[in-house]
This record gives C-alpha cells, sequence and structure tokens, in this order.
C-alpha cells in the first residue's frame, strides 16, 4: 500500500517522461539515430561495413564504384559508422522521409579526374588545355 503511494506522488510532483508534440518540426535528441548516410566522395570501397553489417543492408561493388544500402533491412545499429576507416559513413539524428516504393539508395562514385600527362619537351601546361 505504501509503494503505491509512494509511487503516485513521486509521479505526481515530477516531470514528464516523454516531450510534448508540437505542432512544428522538432529538434531531435542529441543522441537520436535517425537514418544513415554516406558520403561516397570519402568511401575507398573496402568493404568492412559490408563484412560488419548485422542485418546486410550494405552492398560494396568495388569495380563499378557503387555503394548500396537497403533503408528496409538496416536496423541503425551504427556498426557500419564505427568500422568506417575514411569516415564516408555518417548517422543523422534525422529520421528518414516516407517512401512509395521500397527502393534501395544507390551511391556512385564518379571517376576523379587526373591531369592528362605531358609529352616528352611539351609544357605541362600545355597539356592541361587540352582537356
Amino acid at each position: 500500500m505504501f509503494e503505491m503511494l509512494r509511487t503516485v506522488m513521486q509521479n505526481l510532483f515530477s516531470r514528464p517522461a516523454t516531450r510534448l508534440y508540437p505542432k512544428e518540426q522538432r529538434e531531435p535528441f542529441p543522441s537520436a539515430r535517425g537514418h544513415i548516410e554516406s558520403v561516397i566522395e570519402n568511401c575507398i570501397f573496402c568493404g568492412l561495413c559490408q563484412k560488419r553489417c548485422p542485418a546486410d543492408c550494405i552492398v560494396v561493388d568495388r569495380a563499378g564504384k557503387d555503394w548500396n544500402l537497403d533503408p528496409y533491412r538496416c536496423i541503425i545499429c551504427g556498426v557500419c559508422v564505427e568500422v568506417c576507416p575514411t569516415k564516408a559513413i555518417v548517422m543523422s539524428t534525422y529520421f528518414r522521409k516516407p517512401a512509395r516504393m521500397r527502393e534501395p539508395l544507390t551511391y556512385h562514385q564518379e571517376e576523379r579526374g587526373r591531369p592528362p600527362k605531358a609529352k616528352p619537351g611539351q609544357d605541362p601546361g600545355e597539356a592541361k588545355d587540352q582537356m
């Protein structure tokens, strides 16, 4: 009996455990896990994220320079973010917007352009002008 009275009094005079839902968009908690995103420019296609993902939602294609994510299989555990050596995967605190169809997300890294090599006896500045 006294335990119940103590619990009722404690709940009566303490702050609520949840936040009120405002009409406008609210800011997420600092430690919230919304969804993962790829910064494909930093990716070296090592495949560590694919190997360590417990949900098997990441597929890395080294030859095609593609990084695929099935967001509907992802359990948002953050293991891929922790194991990425180049920090090419980041955890966003915002949730992904609803979608009409279940489609995987594909990120493709464009080939980084290398400056053309100068021919013997040619000025290196002229080789850049030929691009």
